[in-house]
């Protein structure tokens, strides 16, 4: 133990006279490790953070586009739609055998940069995180009303909101908008428990909230509808009136030409009889016109009550419509999460999806393209691999270049402690304690500045995909590469040690001779 104590003492006096030099190839080593550590460290959590966004989910569906766009688009909210789905294609995809749940998401409203998601209560329930782990609520409950807002972790605390607090959204994404929603302020029914996920950086509501968020409100079509049905009884009553007024105008005609035959019956011995002839074919056209008359009177009525009542349907069928539907009126989607009865039919569905007449759609499967994802990004992780390993060697190869350099001028530090009676090993022993030193600073140095880094970037990281990254950087492959790291100068000092030895051992030899 004292033997190993003097070599420390000795080999950490060595390394001050050399400082400059050591302070070099400690920085050089700094720098491989961070970049090694970094890159294995981050690509690691990149994985796990984005197959631990979504689970559960058997299929997304939205609009025809690229599979990477589509899980971009509606799990990790990056990006724009270029277009949506219907709602009525919606309905037809719930109607499938296999289908048996059904979120829908619309996204296109933000607030203070952070993203609306419009959605039903179901995505609470049946959205899962990690291994299938359900979404819990930190504070409130889901929204119940129309004006009602669920807050992710990460925005209720950069935003300090609480429960009941008052907020606006906004139209758009951009981080200073315009265009806010004024008309419809939303108060904050619940708040998240966080996640790690994009879940923590999203606002919730109702689909029900988006369509009144882009529409005159619920109040002016209600309105409207009551103007219309003021409208239509008005209408009937004026036609009622007239029909009256019409029935009148008819029994009038037909007093006058009682009366009329009836004075021509008193005058009828004064006539002749071809004048009585004439007058009664006259009455008789007078009788028939009359009579084609009140039947296109009639006609015209029933004509106009056939409309009425035409109306009054078509009126009773939508409200019987609005009442009746299960889903919130809402004309498009940005994408749908599909949760099925077996993985079997996953396959079946999305083949329907992918061949449906009615609109351009595209069904994914998320692990598929998560797959596609990290194939795509495959090769630069794979570039930035082999930099890290390349600035790694090329540090411990400037290890050895300044042991062996400080052999020349350590020939005099050698024959002292070999007069002093120090053995070869010792000499062997310093020069491994001495590069073994030197990388530890390095990694220790590369370890801080790692960590500073993460937390740091952490931030934009959360910001730009919702993802937090661990400060827990010593896994057990960055461990099993630490391990390499001091192998690999273990042996870059052998050449060095091997001719101290050399050197110590001619050293020995000469004073011997002496």
């Amino acid at each position: 133990m004292g033997s190993v104590g003097t070599v420390l003492l000795v080999a950490s006096r060595s390394l001050r006279y050399r400082l400059s030099g050591v302070l070099l190839t400690i920085a050089s080593v700094a720098l491989s490790v961070f970049v090694l550590l970094g890159v294995e460290h981050v690509r690691q959590e990149a994985r796990t953070g984005f197959a631990s966004t979504v689970s559960g989910v058997d299929l997304i569906v939205g609009a025809r586009t690229g599979e990477i766009n589509l899980l971009l688009l509606s799990i990790f909210r990056i990006g724009t739609a270029t277009a949506n789905v219907s709602w009525e294609s919606v309905e037809q995809l719930e109607q499938q055998n296999n289908v048996v749940w059904t979120v829908p998401i619309s996204l296109g409203d933000s607030h203070r940069s952070f993203r609306v998601i419009g959605t039903t209560e179901g995505f609470f329930t049946r959205y899962k995180y990690g291994a299938k782990q359900p979404l819990t609520f930190l504070k409130g409950q889901s929204f119940d009303a129309v004006a009602e807002v669920v807050l992710g972790a990460r925005v209720a605390k950069e935003l300090g909101y609480q429960l009941g607090d008052s907020l606006v959204l906004s139209h758009g994404m951009a981080d200073t908008s315009f265009t806010h929603h004024d008309q419809l302020p939303f108060s904050v029914s619940g708040i998240l428990a966080a996640t790690g996920t994009p879940i923590d950086n999203a606002l919730f509501v109702g689909l029900e909230a988006i369509e009144a968020m882009h529409s005159d409100g619920e109040s002016e079509d209600h309105r409207g509808h009551n103007e219309h049905e003021d409208h239509d009884q008005h209408e009937e009553q004026e036609d009622h009136d007239q029909h009256e007024e019409q029935e009148d105008h008819d029994a009038h005609e037909e007093q006058e030409d009682h009366d009329a035959h009836e004075e021509h019956q008193a005058h009828e011995k004064h006539e002749d009889h071809d004048a009585h002839e004439k007058h009664e074919d006259h009455d008789a056209q007078v009788e028939r016109e009359g009579h084609d008359a009140h039947e296109e009177h009639v006609e015209h009525g029933d004509h106009d009550v056939h409309e009425d009542h035409e109306d009054h349907e078509d009126h009773e069928d939508h409200d019987e419509h609005h009442a009746g539907h299960d889903h919130p009126p809402i004309g498009t989607v940005t994408a749908v999460l599909v949760g099925l009865n077996s993985p079997i039919t996953t396959l079946q569905v999305k083949r329907w999806v992918d061949e449906f007449e009615g609109e351009a759609l595209l069904a994914i499967l998320p692990g598929v393209a998560l797959t596609q994802l990290w194939g795509l990004v495959g090769n630069v992780e794979a570039v930035l691999l082999g930099i890290s390993i390349l600035i790694l060697v090329s540090s411990l190869l400037g290890l050895n270049a300044m042991l062996l350099a400080s052999m020349r001028e350590r020939r005099r530090e050698i024959e002292v402690l070999r007069s002093i009676g120090a053995p070869s090993s010792f000499i062997v022993s310093l020069l491994m304690i001495e590069s073994l030193l030197i990388v530890s600073v390095g990694v220790v140095l590369a370890v801080l500045s790692l960590l500073a880094s993460i937390t740091a970037a952490n931030t934009l990281v959360a910001e730009t995909f919702g993802l937090m990254i661990s400060s827990q950087i010593l896994s057990p492959s960055n461990i099993t590469a630490l391990g390499l790291i001091y192998l690999t100068a273990i042996l870059v000092t052998l050449l060095p040690a091997l001719q101290a030895y050399r050197v110590s051992r001619a050293v020995g030899t000469a004073s011997a001779a002496d």
